[in-house]
């Protein structure tokens, strides 16, 4: 039985720790924008039924024409929030699918596999993230001084793509606007239900990019997948 499934891109974020003008969003390179990329790896992993890129309207005509480059026919825009979680949930107003795929848009590195992989998980399991294992010892902080050393073992970095029911992560995030909450990720509305989250591992490479520094090695990695 085939089962539907939306893209949801949130893209009206202003980058403050990006230290360029402009949203970092649309920083270019190679000529193009970094959503371009971000768009790009999501529709060569996986024929949606609808992309929908949550953004400021200001934006929408760039959008449409990047989105028309990579003969996305398919997308439609809704308004951005006043916080992520508030973009998303417009932008499931639009969704017609019975589940979704959540990816930040200036996260351009997400291998074909660890998509195809998420969707097919959530098909099962209604949540489902991916993420990898931290590398560096990680210690507990409290006014400078260490508590103590956390076991890496237990520790997970979370990525985007995050997959849900559609149904599943509505109520989640009724549930966090309704209690006045705050969320730095999509699954953690879905955690506040008690709902089980599933994980499976994401690419290392799968960065977010948040400084300018990022962008040498987006530049590298690049270079080998896409070709001018």
């Amino acid at each position: 039985m085939n089962k539907s499934i939306s893209a949801i891109i949130p893209a009206g974020g202003i980058g403050k720790r990006f230290t360029v003008e402009g949203k970092k969003q649309f920083f270019r390179l190679n000529g193009r924008p970094i959503i371009y990329y971000t768009l790009a790896a999501l529709i060569e992993a996986y024929d949606f039924d609808q992309v929908i890129i949550g953004a400021a309207p200001e934006d929408f005509p760039e959008l449409a024409s990047i989105c028309e480059s990579l003969n996305i026919n398919n997308y439609f825009f809704s308004e951005k929030g006043e916080e992520r979680s508030n973009t998303v949930y417009n932008a499931l107003e639009y969704c017609s699918t019975d589940y979704v795929l959540i990816h930040d848009s200036v996260r351009p590195c997400v291998d074909k596999e660890v998509v195809y992989n998420t969707i097919q998980r959530v098909f099962e399991k209604d949540a489902v993230i991916c993420g990898v294992r931290p590398s560096d010892t990680v210690k507990l902080l409290e006014d400078s001084k260490i508590l103590h050393t956390l076991e890496r073992e237990k520790l997970l970095l979370t990525h985007t793509p995050q997959c849900f029911s559609k149904k599943l992560i509505l109520e989640g995030l009724r549930y966090v606007f309704q209690n006045g909450l705050s969320v730095t990720d999509d699954s953690s509305a879905v955690e506040l239900l008690g709902h089980s989250v599933e994980v499976i591992p994401s690419n290392p490479e799968n960065i977010k990019i948040t400084k300018y520094s990022d962008i040498y090695f987006l530049k590298e990695y690049l270079s080998n997948r896409f070709v001018d």
